[in-house]
């Protein structure tokens, strides 16, 4: 039984650690602002995930997949990350730690976990998993069990996730004492041309199936 929990929590890990958009903006919002609206990001994303999550319980993965939904949400998503990455590219961002001052933290706070919510919540590839891989470990979870035991195999996906989000948010802000600001704002550029380079390609997925 430890093993199997211990498999769905890697399992959890595993679907958040590649380089996709909400790590990107965890790792862009961790060398500006340090760990607090890195991982508002990241709880923001975990937002998305467990209305998707919801989703999945309730049996509406089906509305998802309806075309004109899918093609909406890949606009969106494209909408969103261009926008994300030119105003961040655009900006004159100084690498320093949030006010001490608690509704500046709170702001700050807030804006990012909108941010980490609306990119995950519209990220094709982050709600294709929800549809497909995660579709299929609650169908056969429900088949061979019941419904409490699946939700707690949910729960330690969703647990995964959370840590994986946590280790991200710790590991920039202490990374970002041993970098140059020069080092720091190549990242920072790097990482804005890779959420514009997201949006561009969710962009051309959905223009692709209006076409079809």
């Amino acid at each position: 039984m430890i093993a199997l929990m211990v498999s769905y929590i890697v399992l959890g890990l595993s679907i958040a650690a590649p380089i996709g958009p909400i790590n990107v903006e965890i790792m862009k919002r961790g060398l500006v602002f340090g760990f607090w609206p890195a991982f508002c990001v990241g709880l923001g994303g975990m937002s998305s995930d467990i209305i998707l999550m919801a989703l999945m319980f309730f049996g509406l993965s089906s509305i998802l997949q309806i075309k004109i939904v899918s093609i909406t949400l890949m606009l969106l998503g494209c909408i969103i990350l261009i926008y994300s990455g030119w105003s961040s590219l655009l900006s004159k961002s100084t690498f320093h730690t949030p006010e001490s001052d608690n509704r500046s933290i709170s702001r700050l706070g807030i804006r990012s976990y909108l941010k980490g919510f609306s990119i995950a919540g519209t990220n094709p590839m982050n709600i294709l998993f929800w549809v497909s891989i995660y579709g299929s470990v609650l169908s056969h979870a429900l088949d061979t069990n019941t419904l409490g035991y699946a939700f707690l195999l949910s729960t330690l996906v969703f647990i995964g996730i959370g840590l994986w989000n946590l280790n991200l948010a710790f590991t920039i802000h202490f990374a970002r004492i041993l970098m140059s600001p020069i080092y720091m704002k190549l990242i920072h550029v790097v990482a804005s041309l890779i959420l514009i380079g997201y949006g561009v390609y969710f962009g051309i997925l959905g223009v692709t199936e209006i076409l079809m």
